[in-house]
């Protein structure tokens, strides 16, 4: 693989509030401490209301699967706040 394989990402994630944004930031927080994986490794942080996730990664397959996982978990913390 080389170099100009590697991929990046940032999407922003913008909450109704701050509380929930705090929520679904404290729920994806211990995957981006988990050990770095070997094909792409995620930053996470918050700003009021939005949610930041930078994503570097190897290749585009490894960034779309870094994307997908992380929209899913966030949808299921943010859907979890309504109940």
């Amino acid at each position: 693989m080389t170099e100009a394989e590697e991929t990046s990402s940032v999407i922003e994630l913008s909450f109704q509030d701050s509380e929930t944004a705090k929520v679904v930031h404290d729920s994806l927080k211990p995957e981006e401490l988990l050990p770095k994986a070997d094909r792409a490794e995620i930053e996470i942080s918050i700003r009021e209301n939005i949610l930041s996730l930078d994503i570097d990664a190897r290749d585009t397959a490894a960034l779309r699967a870094t994307i997908n996982s992380f929209l899913r978990w966030a949808a299921v913390a943010r859907d979890t706040t309504n109940i």
